[in-house]
């Protein structure tokens, strides 16, 4: 039998910490990271893994699962789209062929209305499902957290994950969160 293949696509804005997280999943450096906005620029794939499917314990169903991290598709409310052209098209393209989005936003900044306006984008355009992710929790103060899960659950109707690279804070959810998704 022929091997499912999914492809997981992270989305969000410059500096939200797409790379990261990939490099926490990975327990390794797999995407560049820096401070400085558009260090992604170009998708960047990486197979991660086998996970087995269904629940024949003869002859299992296997799925083979790749990262995609993708560029910052904005940078703040006053600036625009920071990609054009053909990088543009490119992650789009990954998204499209994606099996999943997981679209992070940056807890640790002011939650511009462009993250909400490019969940809708996701959500209606793609039809696929969402992991919303607000990344860099460990620099938002556990008084704080529930009052921002509320508030983006709310904005996005969509359940929120919190977790941090630094800390690897909710990675592991995040992980049995994927699974379970693509299980289904």
């Amino acid at each position: 039998m022929e091997e499912l293949q999914f492809k997981i696509a992270l989305v969000g804005p410059e500096n939200s910490g797409k790379s990261s997280i990939v490099n926490s999943i990975f327990g390794k450096n797999i995407s560049e990271v820096s401070e400085v906005g558009g260090t992604t620029k170009m998708p960047v794939k990486k197979f991660w893994g086998k996970i087995k499917i269904g629940k024949q314990k003869i002859n299992p169903d296997f799925a083979k699962i790749t990262f995609v991290d993708l560029g910052g598709l904005y940078a703040g409310e006053n600036r625009s789209v920071v990609m054009v052209g053909s990088v543009l098209e490119k992650t789009y393209e990954e998204i499209d062929d994606s099996d999943l989005i997981i679209h992070i936003i940056d807890g640790s900044s002011e939650l511009f209305k462009s993250f909400e306006k490019l969940h809708h984008l996701l959500k209606f355009r793609y039809r696929k499902p969402i992991i919303v992710v607000i990344n860099k929790c460990d620099l938002i103060e556990n008084s704080k957290r529930e009052d921002l899960r509320k508030y983006v659950e709310g904005r996005l109707e969509n359940k929120v994950f919190f977790t941090s690279s630094t800390t690897y804070e909710g990675i592991g959810e995040l992980l049995s969160t994927i699974i379970e998704i693509l299980r289904r």
